[in-house]
């Protein structure tokens, strides 16, 4: 039997390693052409995916998480949530946070949601001269909870995807540490003016050590020339082109989201506000997909629940497969798409 069991493992780290090197060795470049920025505040953009659009149904403003690249909303033609949107005749824009410069070197996440999200919020709704609907996804969803709180009147609606709210739900309970370590935790974290993408990718893959294994054993069985092998480059070449998070944000997110669990217990104040679930008279859009590793059931479930009136799906894909799977079209943007026009101005 243990023999049997060294033969598997010894098997599966093959397959994995030369799925690794595979991936290494395939070239990759993104096919798509960045779109115009219309607006820039220190190392942020604002992205235009309606300047085609002659008669705009309603204005969306896409918040991304800070620590991975905006373009998972429009990874390829076909695979492509912005451009999707666009060709339904709504407006989107995106922020694309960039990477931590001297601007941003101090900033928390209260910092990057007053002194660029909200001024972006400004801008457009000063441009559009209409109230702009927010549509945040995963970290960037409870970015956009904040801001919501900070521009109610500008705001006509707000979405959530796989958006994080309740980090001593089951799933993490292992990863909530004693006062003790949590000090020497955040004193590690101040000793850093930015933390590297692949610390960050790291604690992703604690949280389920085995997938890192299985994807590249896929892959490694795929046809190099199948569109499934092609798809999975781009999508790992966007998982491996991380943002540094600046010592400020790591701990608010590290400390004080998932072990103080601030967002669950009505405690984290941006801009002097309490930030809590959206209220009954906005409209909100949650998707929670059902096979989500990154934020589980039982972490985003809370936050749905305490929205009162809002309008709730499911999605059968995981985290990402939610935006750019196979099915992510008839799962989320068009319901998406059909309730925004719905629910806009």
């Amino acid at each position: 039997m243990q023999k049997q069991i060294q033969h598997e493992a010894k098997n599966r780290a093959t397959e994995m390693l030369s799925g690794i090197l595979r991936y290494y060795e395939t070239p990759y470049n993104r096919p798509l052409a960045e779109v115009p920025a219309i607006w820039q505040k220190g190392s942020a953009r604002l992205l235009d995916y309606g300047q085609k659009i002659t008669q705009t149904k309603a204005v969306v403003l896409f918040i991304p998480s800070l620590i991975n690249r905006y373009y998972i909303l429009d990874l390829e033609e076909e695979r492509s949530f912005l451009r999707y949107l666009a060709g339904q005749g709504i407006y989107p824009l995106v922020l694309d946070w960039g990477t931590p410069s001297q601007t941003e070197k101090n900033f928390g996440c209260d910092e990057y949601i007053t002194e660029i999200l909200t001024p972006a919020i400004d801008f457009i709704v000063k441009t559009s001269a209409n109230p702009v609907a927010l549509a945040g996804y995963c970290m960037g969803g409870v970015l956009a909870l904040a801001a919501s709180k900070l521009r109610h009147s500008k705001i006509s609606s707000l979405a959530l995807f796989a958006t994080p709210w309740d980090f001593h739900c089951p799933e993490f309970s292992p990863f909530v540490l004693e006062k003790q370590w949590q000090k020497e935790m955040a004193k590690q974290i101040a000793s850093h003016e930015t933390l590297p993408a692949s610390f960050i990718q790291s604690l992703f893959y604690l949280t389920d050590p085995f997938i890192f294994e299985q994807k590249f054993r896929r892959y490694n069985e795929l046809d190099p020339s199948s569109r499934a092998a092609k798809d999975f480059v781009a999508l790992e070449h966007w998982v491996n082109d991380g943002v540094p998070m600046t010592a400020n944000v790591g701990r608010d997110c590290l400390i004080g989201w998932a072990q103080e669990n601030k967002l669950a217990e009505g405690n984290w104040l941006v801009g002097n506000k309490k930030i809590t679930p959206p209220p009954p008279n906005l409209p909100t859009f949650i998707a929670i997909p059902k096979n989500d590793h990154v934020v589980p059931f039982d972490c985003a479930m809370p936050l749905a629940e305490a929205s009162k009136n809002a309008h709730i799906i499911r999605p059968s894909a995981g985290h990402v497969g939610m935006i750019v799977g196979s099915h992510a079209k008839r799962e989320l943007w068009q319901p998406y798409a059909e309730w925004l026009v719905n629910n806009s101005f």
